[in-house]
């Protein structure tokens, strides 16, 4: 091969993604470092990478890190068509020579038992240690950051969310394909260079549910989850405003992790100055620190809107956002299926979800939930002061839906729709 060795590049980050994830897991089963654990290793002071050029083509790698006077082997990878042969004996050459530079005295390599590398080293003088074993675990987030979560307002989402929203099926299906897959299977996104998404707006007329789906990419993914309020930074004074919100952004991006969720983005972002309810030097703050989601690995900025044609369009921009995601009001099976949640937690009595179905025509998720807990109530007051029995029968909930004022129109969802064919990008 005409190869040559060379340092890492910021630039080489691309196809070094690529590279590791065409390669998969070593062979024999485990693989000790990931791609996503590759990537923040890269970050660290002490890092060393050094890489096999083909004429402008990645076609090998190989990762260290130096700690003091130890130098980790941590991970060599030969892309399929190359020659293991060939490459993993330079690529060695290149990593020894440059931790021996920093400091280094003394090499442990991570490596998998019969793999080329583990022959390679065996060649070049490396001893097994016999009878160690290599033990691993991810420290939860929980753990590890609850101060700094707590100072932020933030929390861990109870795992199991994501798989107990019912209804809205379609906003469910395009998001755990578009946005959760990619950060949970972040291996599988970078064999086929997928990029994790790193910042996506949810659009929808109020109650359909888009922080519940904010939370439930939280649950989802297993991080935390932080949630920054226009209406709070209000509150401050204008020339507190900008700084406030770049020391929050400065000590989320500290976090391991974090779902970071914006309500009413439309306070920060309007195309009408009038319509903000921050000072302008905070839009531009926030407009600055939206990029920083790409350079910083497992952070996703999820904003929400009720009315997205009120943004300012150059927000919207790809540059700043992977996707613009509707959340649709619920339709009549969806309204089916959130009905049919609440009625079997709420009763036993015989019920018709389809009579149900057709009285909530212009019901959000959220007027659901409020009728039919407002049902179950009427027969919980009916048997405290009557002795009557019976869970909430179908009158209750007959009743409770009359009660309710809904949050959709006729109007609404045609603005929505139009919204969608305008505004949707996914």
């Amino acid at each position: 091969m005409s190869s040559f060795v060379r340092p890492y590049r910021d630039r080489d980050l691309a196809a070094l993604l690529q590279l590791w994830g065409r390669s998969g897991p070593a062979r024999g089963g485990t693989d000790l470092l990931t791609v996503d654990d590759g990537v923040d290793v890269l970050h660290v002071d002490g890092a060393v990478c050094v890489v096999a050029d083909d004429d402008g083509a990645i076609v090998g790698l190989a990762l260290g890190l130096a700690a003091g006077a130890i130098g980790w082997i941590l991970r060599v990878v030969v892309a399929p068509e190359g020659s293991e042969n060939d490459l993993t004996p330079r690529l060695l050459d290149e990593l020894e020579a440059r931790l021996a530079e920093i400091g280094t005295r003394k090499l442990i390599g991570l490596v998998v038992r019969d793999e080329t590398v583990h022959a390679r080293l065996i060649e070049r003088g490396y001893a097994e240690a016999r009878d160690v074993l290599c033990m691993q675990r991810p420290v939860p987030t929980s753990l590890a950051t609850p101060s700094a979560l707590g100072e932020l307002g933030g929390r861990m989402v109870e795992p199991g969310l994501w798989e107990s929203l019912k209804g809205l099926k379609d906003a469910k299906e395009i998001i755990e394909r578009r946005v959760i897959l990619p950060l949970a299977e972040p291996q599988l996104a970078a064999r086929h260079a997928v990029s994790p998404p790193s910042a996506v707006v949810l659009f929808g007329p109020p109650g359909t549910g888009k922080t519940t789906f904010a939370k439930g990419i939280a649950s989802r993914v297993a991080w935390p989850f932080v949630e920054i309020q226009p209406s709070q930074l209000a509150a401050e004074g204008p020339e507190r405003q900008a700084e406030l919100l770049s020391q929050t952004f400065d000590r989320i991006f500290d976090l391991p992790s974090a779902v970071v969720f914006v309500d009413e983005v439309e306070d920060l972002a309007s195309k009408r100055d009038e319509d903000r309810r921050v000072n302008v030097s905070v839009t531009n703050e926030f407009l600055k620190q939206i990029p920083r989601f790409r350079d910083v690995p497992h952070h996703l900025l999820a904003c929400a809107t009720n009315w997205i044609s009120r943004l300012d369009s150059a927000f919207l921009r790809p540059g700043r956002f992977d996707y613009v995601l509707p959340v649709a009001p619920p339709d009549p099976e969806a309204r089916a299926s959130i009905w049919r949640r609440y009625v079997e937690e709420i009763t036993e009595e015989e019920v018709d979800i389809d009579t149900l179905v057709g009285a909530t025509e212009f019901f959000t998720p959220a007027d659901i939930e409020f009728a039919a807990r407002k049902a179950a109530q009427r027969a919980f007051e009916r048997e405290h002061f009557q002795g009557a029995g019976k869970r909430a029968v179908m009158e209750d909930f007959l009743g409770a839906i009359k009660e309710t004022r809904p949050t959709l129109s006729a109007d609404l969802v045609e603005e929505f729709n139009a919204d969608t064919a305008s505004f949707a990008r996914y």
